[in-house]
C-alpha cells in the first residue's frame, strides 16, 4: 500500500514533466515561428537592405519617370538640384537667345526704315516750280524726261552723262511726273487726259476722261486742276481710281506739298489758298493778286500782281512777307537756294536770285518762257524769233548754253 501512493506520485511527477516538456516544445515551437517571422514586421531592417536597393534599381531601370514624378509632387525638393543645372547650362542657352533676339532687332529697324525714307512710300512727280511752268522737265535717277518743243513738244528722255536722247511718245506732254518706272502726264491731244507711260515707252495707259491741267503726283495721288468741272481741285490715284473733289474754287498753281494742296483762288482775287489733302481745312493764306505760287519747305514764292509784278515769299500760313526785288517778274521757279525767273524790264531773259533776295544774276539772254530746273540744268523754251519757240537749256551757273534737239 505504501508503494502505489510513491507509484501514483512518480507517475503524477512524469507526466507534470512530461505537459512541462511538450510545452517547452511547444514554446520553441512558437519562438521559432515568431523568430523566422522577425525580418518582415521589423521596420528597422527595412531602410537598410531594401531602401536602397530599391532606389538603385528604381534609377536603373526607370530615370525617366523620376525626374517627371519630380517637379509635379515634390518641386520644392527639386529646387536645388534644378538651381544648380540652369545656372550652368540653361541659364547660358537662355541669355544666348536672348542676346539674339536683342542683335536681329537691330537690322529690323534698318530695314523699316527704309520704307519710311523711300515712302513706298512718298514720292513727287516733280518740283512745285516745273508744275507752275508746264511740267515741261522731271529728273529721276540718271535721266532726266523732258517736252521737246523743239520736236512737237513730244516727251524725250536724256542721259545726264552720256548725252543719250530717247522718244518716249508721240504725244503733246504737258506736267511731266516722274515716279518709280512711270511718267504720268497731260496729253494734250487727247483733251488734256491725264496718261501714263513707262520710262521706257511701253505700256501707255489713259488714266482719266477728265480735262485736266497742274498735274501733281505726290505720294499715291495724282491731284490736278479738272476744267472739265469749273476748274475744281480733284485727286485720283496712280492708276486712276477713286476719282475724288477735294475742293469747289476754281484753282489754279496747283502745289501738292506734303499733307496740303496749295492754289490760286480765281474765284477770290486770285488769292493763295489751302486745304487738306482729304479736303478739310480750306483757308486763305495772304491777300495778293498771285501768279506763279511755288511752295518750297516752308516758304511760298510767287509774283505779287498787286505790287507791280515784284517777286515776293512768305511762310505757308501767310506770315513773314518779304518782297525779293524789284522787277517785273514772271515764269517763277524756286529751289533750295535759288529762284529763276523771266524778267519781263529786261526783255523777259532769264535771271536768278538768292532765296533771301540777293545776287540776282542774268543767266541766258535770250527771251524764255516755262522756265523748268532738272539736275544742273534750267529747261526754257527760248525765242530768238517772235513767236517761234524752241528747246534751250544752260547750267544752273549759266554756263554751256545749248538748243536741245
Amino acid at each position: 500500500m505504501a508503494k502505489f501512493p510513491i507509484v501514483l506520485a512518480a507517475a503524477a511527477a512524469a507526466v507534470v514533466a512530461g505537459v512541462v516538456i511538450l510545452s517547452r516544445y511547444k514554446k520553441q515551437d512558437a519562438a521559432e515561428d515568431e523568430e523566422i517571422k522577425i525580418p518582415e514586421p521589423i521596420p528597422e531592417l527595412k531602410p537598410v537592405p531594401k531602401p536602397e536597393a530599391e532606389q538603385k534599381l528604381e534609377i536603373v531601370t526607370k530615370p525617366e519617370p523620376e525626374p517627371k514624378q519630380e517637379p509635379e509632387a515634390i518641386p520644392e525638393l527639386e529646387a536645388e538640384p534644378e538651381q544648380g543645372l540652369e545656372t550652368i547650362p540653361e541659364p547660358e542657352v537662355e541669355q544666348e537667345s536672348e542676346t539674339t533676339p536683342e542683335l536681329e532687332a537691330e537690322p529690323e529697324p534698318e530695314e523699316s526704315e527704309p520704307e519710311l525714307i523711300h515712302e513706298p512710300v512718298f514720292e513727287y512727280g516733280s518740283s512745285t516750280g516745273n508744275l507752275s511752268n508746264g511740267g515741261f522737265a522731271a529728273i529721276k535717277g540718271d535721266w532726266i524726261y523732258y517736252q521737246n518743243s523743239s520736236e512737237h513738244n513730244r516727251l524725250y528722255k536724256i542721259h545726264i552723262h552720256t548725252g543719250e536722247k530717247v522718244q518716249l511718245n508721240n504725244d503733246k506732254t504737258y506736267y511731266i511726273n516722274v515716279v518709280g518706272d512711270w511718267v504720268y502726264y497731260c496729253n494734250f491731244d487727247e483733251g488734256w487726259r491725264i496718261y501714263r507711260i513707262r520710262t521706257d515707252g511701253t505700256e501707255k495707259t489713259r488714266l482719266n476722261d477728265d480735262d485736266s491741267h497742274d498735274a501733281n503726283v505726290a505720294g499715291d495721288w495724282i491731284y490736278y486742276q479738272n476744267r472739265s468741272d469749273n476748274w475744281s481741285l480733284y485727286k485720283m490715284r496712280l492708276d486712276g481710281s477713286e476719282r475724288i473733289r477735294i475742293g469747289r474754287d476754281r484753282c489754279d498753281y496747283v502745289n501738292a506739298v506734303g499733307d496740303w494742296v496749295y492754289y490760286q483762288n480765281l474765284g477770290d482775287n486770285n488769292c493763295v489758298y489751302k486745304v487738306r489733302t482729304d479736303g478739310t481745312e480750306r483757308t486763305r493764306v495772304n491777300n495778293d493778286i498771285s501768279y506763279y505760287i511755288n511752295v518750297v519747305g516752308d516758304r511760298i514764292y510767287y509774283s505779287n500782281m498787286s505790287d507791280d509784278k515784284y517777286l515776293y515769299s512768305m511762310n505757308t500760313d501767310g506770315g513773314e512777307k518779304t518782297r525779293l526785288n524789284s522787277c517785273a517778274t514772271y515764269e517763277v521757279n524756286a529751289t533750295d537756294d535759288w529762284i529763276f525767273f523771266h524778267n519781263a524790264d529786261d526783255g523777259g531773259v532769264l535771271y536768278k536770285i538768292r532765296t533771301d533776295g540777293t545776287e540776282e544774276t542774268l543767266l541766258s539772254e535770250n527771251y524764255c518762257k516755262y522756265v523748268n530746273i532738272a539736275g544742273d540744268w534750267v529747261y526754257y523754251d527760248g525765242s530768238k524769233t517772235p513767236g517761234v519757240y524752241e528747246l534751250y537749256r544752260v547750267r544752273k551757273d549759266g554756263t554751256n548754253w545749248q538748243r536741245v534737239d
